[in-house]
């Protein structure tokens, strides 16, 4: 883990960046007076958020997008990210964890969000998802790929720490206005990663 500017993991790195705001209270409401919200800024949100980006860490640590069960239900991890995407706030293919129907926005975020539901404890996910059949199926899934990995080695130990806070030469107001610049560029109806 390492503080950066926002929340992610990197693709090839079993580990987690966490947005430097977090890291202190007054940095916190900068971040409210800037964005008007501090994401992670509750212990739940921030458990809910960590759980997620474990997912990411460790699909990336065991490289499970190369396997072919992973891909038949999550789909192409090298598929590109949109810029932007319209859920289908219906859908019943896909958890629910992250608020935005995050799972729909691509197959990593559908196994991170679907590994978090897994993760949670006191979740009860096969009741909740006991009608939504493909959802229920990718959490069984993670359910016994969990248990297969169990004492195993992941193959991707990398300890790089890329954006890290030491790498950036932004200043807070540069970072503020960029992402407030990001977040008005929107469309109605449609949410951004």
């Amino acid at each position: 883990m390492w503080l950066a500017e926002d929340w992610f993991s990197p693709r090839g790195i079993p580990g987690i960046a966490i947005p430097f705001y977090l890291a202190h209270p007054r940095l916190m409401q900068l971040e409210r007076a800037q964005m008007h919200s501090v994401e992670g800024g509750t212990p739940a949100t921030c458990m809910a958020i960590m759980r997620h980006e474990a997912g990411h860490a460790i699909q990336h640590a065991h490289r499970l997008h190369r396997r072919a069960p992973w891909r038949q239900l999550f789909g192409a991890s090298s598929s590109p990210y949109p810029d932007r995407y319209r859920p289908r706030r219906r859908s019943n293919r896909f958890v629910q964890h992250l608020p935005g129907w995050y799972a729909q926005s691509h197959p990593d975020e559908d196994f991170a969000e679907t590994f978090a539901v897994w993760l949670r404890p006191g979740s009860r996910w096969r009741t909740r998802y006991a009608q939504w059949p493909v959802a229920l199926e990718k959490l069984e899934y993670i359910d016994a790929l969990m248990h297969d990995l169990e004492n195993v080695r992941p193959p991707v130990t990398s300890r790089a720490r890329p954006l890290s806070l030491a790498q950036t030469s932004l200043t807070l107001g540069e970072h503020y206005r960029a992402r407030q610049r990001a977040a008005s560029d929107a469309p109605p109806g449609w949410l951004t990663l």
